[in-house]
């Protein structure tokens, strides 16, 4: 019985990251829109929330730490429902985003599930997950490359094909970074500590490298770039010193080829993401950080941060913080905000201080998970790479259905019980 769990459990996942897939490319082609889409996920939360009771009764599990933490969200988020400037809101979601209560309980509800799932399954679903990501990043040169039509396909109409740059079928550059980005960590660390496949991996690492580029989100770049220093600068000793100074060598040399070979192809585009990133990153040296700094980022913070007196015990209530401003939008010189850009802000401002601490605690259980495992793997490496890297990202970025399903799926499997059932 413990086996079948086990495989009901990997092809629930398995329908679900494909049905989002699947999902997102309608929304992008204008058949259906989020809110079928939060409504698909939120079905997908209660069949999987059933399917962890059942799991627990059945082994007669008894009440760990995560499940505990699980639970204190869930009131956190019930009760900044209950005081919330907006509860249709606060249930559902603001319109567009869509990620209400309902929402935050599907996510909790995968991660649930995922920590059920023996490394083999894991293993197979990041398999998934990465041909997802290939996918993609397909669709994302089209829209990098400004292709108009598709094997008779008209696309001039979608709205993604007004970006420059990648979105996917993500809706937005940024959406779409970070969730190569989460893979991209991952094959990283398949690259520099797995014994198998390295060829592979360096190819894989190479096309996930140029989507990253291509999305243009300078937070997920830099990101990317600070996590591969400081794991590559840990990876290093006496005895292996040539070996990862030849493999990092290399790998920028092969960039740098790609990129200048990119240029050819499209000049226009690779000079505007050179000259976009390179611009906004001299414009902090020069001056500094001031209102302006990551598109009116700093204004909003600063900004919103003087209503922390007003908001700190309970929050706005769950993605209102359209409403942070005596109920309208917090505006910037340049535009509105309906998100914090900034995900523990965003917390902060919309659930409370108590739940920002809880949600933050939580975080650092997940990597103590890691930690304390026996088998520091390159699998469990990669998901711990992954999700660090989203985690500095959510610095400057927002949550979005599209990919934070994904997220906690990730946490779900490094917070696997070893032990358990694994035979």
């Amino acid at each position: 019985m413990h086996k079948i769990l086990n495989k009901s459990a990997f092809i629930f996942l398995t329908i679900l990251i494909i049905t989002m897939n699947v999902s997102t490319t309608l929304i992008s082609m204008e058949y259906i829109h989020y809110l079928e889409f939060s409504e698909i996920i939120f079905i997908f939360g209660i069949v999987a929330f059933n399917f962890y009771i059942f799991y627990k009764i059945y082994n007669n599990d008894k009440l760990h730490l995560k499940d505990v933490f699980i639970v204190i969200l869930l009131i956190l988020g019930v009760i900044s429902y209950f005081f919330a400037f907006d509860k249709n809101v606060a249930l559902n979601g603001t319109i567009g985003r869509y990620e209400g209560l309902r929402t935050l309980f599907s996510y909790y509800s995968f991660f649930l599930v995922a920590s059920t799932i023996d490394k083999k399954h894991q293993q197979k679903l990041m398999y998934i997950l990465i041909g997802v990501g290939i996918f993609q990043i397909l669709i994302g040169t089209i829209q990098f490359l400004q292709i108009k039509n598709i094997f008779g396909y008209d696309r001039s109409n979608n709205f993604s094909a007004t970006y420059r740059f990648a979105s996917g079928t993500f809706g937005n550059p940024n959406f779409y970074s970070t969730f190569i980005l989460l893979l991209f960590m991952y094959i990283w660390s398949m690259l520099i500590n797995s014994q198998n496949h390295k060829i592979l991996y360096l190819i894989l690492f190479l096309i996930y490298g140029y989507g990253l580029f291509i999305g243009n989100t300078l937070g997920c770049i830099l990101t990317s770039i600070i996590v591969l220093i400081i794991s590559g600068l840990t990876k290093i000793n006496k005895k292996n010193y040539k070996k990862v100074g030849i493999i990092i060598g290399c790998i920028f040399i092969i960039i740098i080829a790609l990129f200048l070979g990119l240029k050819h192809v499209n000049n226009t585009n690779i000079n505007d993401i050179f000259r976009k990133n390179i611009e906004e990153i001299a414009h902090i040296f020069d001056d500094g950080l001031n209102d302006s700094s990551g598109n009116y980022r700093i204004y909003i913070w600063k900004e919103s941060l003087k209503m922390v007196p007003k908001y700190y015990k309970t929050g706005i209530g769950i993605d209102n913080f359209s409403n942070i401003n005596n109920g309208t939008y917090l505006c910037s010189p340049k535009e509105c905000f309906d998100k914090a850009h900034n995900e523990y802000l965003q917390m902060l401002f919309t659930e409370g201080v108590t739940a920002l601490i809880v949600y933050l605690t939580f975080m650092g259980y997940i990597i103590y998970n890691y930690i304390k495992k026996k088998d520091k793997n390159a699998h469990n490496t990669g998901l711990i790479y992954g999700i660090s890297a989203y985690l500095i990202q959510a610095f400057v970025n927002i949550s979005v259905i599209q990919v934070a399903p994904i997220l906690y799926i990730l946490m779900g499997f490094i917070c696997r019980k070893e032990e358990n059932y694994d035979n």
